[in-house]
């Protein structure tokens, strides 16, 4: 990815660099579910790292779950040519998506479409989001099949005619 950090915030949805030791939160409750979404951007001690998390908060957790569901982790760190990017990402505990072609993209997606429901008030279905943010025909450049050398066919018929209709 290796993008500058401003670009790599406005990615994440925060929209503004933070500070060393500055933390961007969001959060959403849902009465109904008594459940809280919170998310939370900081900003290392040297500014030299950062990081993110999305977590669940139960008021009654449901059967096997604890009162706290930690849902997203993710780490950015700047590279020698001074652009940053993400290092680590996890959902549920587990690294989510580094199979994936662009996945510190999709990544940086999945965050910013979490923050967006946040924002909206919304707790976010985070398996839908994931969807969304990973599910691509993306792939990885050894992977693409062989290209076609044949040239598109016209049909006349389709092309735009003198009355300006057309397609």
């Amino acid at each position: 990815m290796r993008v500058p950090l401003k670009e790599l915030m406005d990615k994440i949805g925060v929209g503004f660099v933070p500070g060393a030791y500055e933390s961007v939160p969001w959060s959403a409750y849902d009465v109904t579910k008594g459940l809280t979404c919170s998310a939370e951007i900081r900003m290392g001690a040297d500014a030299d790292e950062v990081e993110g998390e999305i977590q669940f908060m139960y008021e009654t957790p449901p059967a096997g779950k604890k009162p706290m569901e930690h849902i997203c982790f993710l780490r950015a760190v700047p590279l020698a040519d001074k652009n940053w990017n993400i290092m680590e990402f996890k959902i549920r505990g587990e690294a989510y998506g580094a199979d994936k072609y662009n996945w510190e993209e999709k990544a940086c997606a999945f965050f910013q479409l979490v923050v967006q429901e946040l924002v909206a008030g919304e707790i976010p279905n985070i398996d839908d989001l994931l969807e969304e943010a990973f599910h691509s025909r993306d792939r990885f450049a050894d992977q693409y099949g062989g290209g076609s050398s044949k040239s598109p066919k016209i049909k006349p018929e389709q092309m735009l005619n003198i009355k300006g209709r057309g397609f």
